[in-house]
C-alpha cells in the first residue's frame, strides 16, 4: 500500500465534517516553509486505506458502524503554486509543457464546461490561489482542532487565505445525500493493482459488484493506463500524483423541486413528482438503480449496482438523458469508450437542508465537487462537456431519445419515453446549478512535497 500518493485519491476520506481551504503564498522562501510544516500532517494512501478496510470490517461485523475516528489533511497546488516554490521554475514550465488545462487553470478553461467566472468566489480575477487544503474528520470537534493547528502554520508563514469553504453531511436519514436529496457518492471505478479482483468475476472489484477494475494510470501518474488514453505521461517528479477538480456548485433546491413538479404535468399519462425526478437522476433517493441487474439472481446493497445499459437501448427503463446513464454511460453503446474517461469523485455537500414544501430561503446550498484523475480534457471536461452539457450524446442505440442532463448539466430539451406504453413528454429546464468556484491543481507525491520544500531540483 502506498506511502508516497497522498490519501483521498485512491482511498477516500469518507468522513462527515470537510473544509477546504484556498491560499497563497506571500513569497517562495515562506511557501516552502510552509510546506516543510504541511508535510508532516499530511495523510497518505496507506494510512486511510487501512482505516477505512478496518471501518468497513466492523461495520459488516457488527451491524452499526464502529468507535474509530481519525482526521485526514491533503495538499495540492496549482500551476501557479508550483512555479512560485519549485527551486528551478524554467524546468516546471517545460515539463507542463503538454498539460495546456493545468497550467491554463480553471478560469482558463471555464468555458468549456460551460461556467462563468464572473461568478465565482474563488479562482478567478486577482485571488489567485497557490495551494489547496481539505481537512477530513468524522467528528466537528476533531476538524476544529486540526484547523486550529493549521491556521497558526499559516499565520507562522505569512499564508494568505482567499476562501475557504465548510461542507458535512446530511444527518439522520438523509446522511450521504447531496441537496436534491439523492445518495450521492455511488458507483465508483475499481483501481486494479490497488483494490482486489473478484474471484468470482474477473475485472471488477471484489465485494463491489458492478465497479470496473480501471488502469492505475487513469487516475495516478506513473502506472499504465488504458488503451486510447492520450498524454498521460510526465516527468518523474510527477509520479505518484495526480491532477484534482474542486468545483463549487450551488444547488437551488426550491427551483429544481418547482420545475420537476411542473414539467411532470406535461407528461401523458402523467408522472408524479418521484417518478420524474428519478428518472432525471437514474436512481431512486436512496440509491437504488432504475436500471435492472445484469445478473437475474441479484441480491441486495452493491449487488443492485451490478447493472449496465445493454437490456435497455432506448432509455425507457433509465432514460438516456438520465444523469447517471449522461456520465457514466457503462455498456449503453459498443462504440462509446468509458475506461478512459473515468475519474475518482470525492468531495461532500455544504449548507443546510430544506426541508420538502420550504421556499428558498436564500442560503447557500449545494456539492463541494472534488474529482482526481491524469487527464483534465479527458475525464472531468470530457464528462461535463461532451457528455452532460450535451443534447445530442445519446447513451443508446441510435435514434434513442437523448437530451441534456438536467441535474448537472447545462439547460435545454431532454426527451423520454419510458416502457413500451409508459409516460412520453418533454422536459425543458433551466439549470439549478450555479459553479461558485473552481480549481485546476496537481496533488503531488509526498516525495514531491518533500523536495518542493527543500528547494531541491525535481527529477526529470
Amino acid at each position: 500500500m502506498s506511502r508516497e500518493i497522498q490519501g483521498n485519491i485512491l482511498a477516500a476520506f469518507q468522513k462527515d465534517y470537510m473544509t477546504f481551504r484556498y491560499l497563497r503564498f506571500p513569497d517562495a522562501a515562506r511557501g516552502r516553509g510552509w510546506l516543510s510544516v504541511m508535510l508532516n500532517t499530511v495523510a497518505v494512501t496507506a494510512e486511510v486505506e487501512d482505516f477505512n478496510e478496518d471501518f468497513s470490517l466492523s461495520r459488516r461485523a457488527y451491524g452499526h458502524d464502529p468507535d474509530k475516528v481519525a482526521t485526514w489533511v491533503g495538499v495540492s497546488l496549482t500551476y501557479q503554486g508550483l512555479m512560485e516554490v519549485a527551486a528551478q521554475p524554467d524546468q516546471i514550465e517545460k515539463d507542463l509543457h503538454a498539460f495546456e488545462a493545468l497550467r491554463a487553470g480553471a478560469q482558463g478553461r471555464a468555458t468549456i464546461v460551460g461556467d462563468d467566472p464572473a461568478e465565482w468566489v474563488f479562482g478567478s480575477g486577482e485571488n489567485t490561489v497557490h495551494a489547496i487544503v481539505v481537512i477530513a474528520a468524522d467528528t466537528k470537534e476533531d476538524l476544529s482542532d486540526k484547523l486550529m493547528k493549521i491556521t497558526t502554520a499559516d499565520k507562522a508563514h505569512g499564508m494568505i487565505l482567499v476562501d475557504q469553504d465548510h461542507g458535512e453531511t446530511l444527518p439522520g436519514k438523509l446522511r450521504g445525500h447531496e441537496r436534491f436529496g439523492f445518495k450521492d457518492g455511488i458507483s465508483q471505478p475499481g483501481v486494479s493493482q490497488f483494490h482486489r479482483e473478484d474471484p468470482r468475476k474477473p475485472g471488477h472489484r471484489e465485494n463491489r459488484l458492478g465497479s470496473e477494475l480501471i488502469a492505475p494510470g487513469e487516475f495516478v501518474f506513473g502506472y499504465p493506463c488504458e488503451k486510447g488514453s492520450n498524454n498521460r505521461t510526465g516527468p518523474a517528479w510527477m509520479k505518484d500524483g495526480s491532477f484534482q477538480v474542486v468545483r463549487r456548485l450551488h444547488q437551488d433546491v426550491a427551483g429544481w423541486r418547482a420545475a420537476v413538479a411542473e414539467a411532470a404535468k406535461n407528461f401523458t399519462p402523467m408522472l408524479d413528482f418521484d417518478g420524474l425526478a428519478a428518472r432525471l437522476v437514474g436512481r431512486n433517493p436512496d440509491g437504488t438503480p432504475l436500471a435492472k441487474p445484469s445478473d437475474p439472481v441479484a441480491g441486495i446493497g452493491s449487488d443492485l449496482n451490478n447493472f449496465d445499459y445493454q437490456n435497455d437501448p432506448r432509455g425507457q427503463d433509465t432514460p438516456c438523458a438520465a444523469h447517471t446513464r449522461k456520465t457514466n454511460p457503462r455498456n449503453a453503446n459498443p462504440t462509446i469508450d468509458t475506461r478512459s474517461h473515468r475519474m475518482l469523485r470525492r468531495g461532500t455537500s455544504y449548507g443546510p437542508p430544506l426541508a420538502p414544501g420550504q421556499p428558498d430561503d436564500g442560503q447557500q446550498r449545494g456539492l463541494m465537487f472534488v474529482c482526481y484523475g491524469t487527464s483534465f480534457d479527458e475525464q472531468f471536461e470530457h464528462v461535463q462537456a461532451k457528455w452532460a452539457n450535451a443534447t445530442d450524446f445519446t447513451p443508446g442505440e441510435g435514434g434513442a431519445p437523448t437530451g441534456a442532463d438536467n441535474v448537472c448539466g447545462s439547460a435545454g430539451e431532454a426527451r423520454f419515453e419510458l416502457g413500451e406504453n409508459g409516460p412520453r413528454g418533454t422536459v425543458d429546464m433551466r439549470s439549478f446549478l450555479r459553479t461558485m468556484g473552481m480549481m485546476y491543481a496537481f496533488t503531488p507525491s509526498m516525495s514531491t512535497l518533500q523536495l518542493l520544500a527543500e528547494a531541491a531540483p525535481l527529477p526529470r
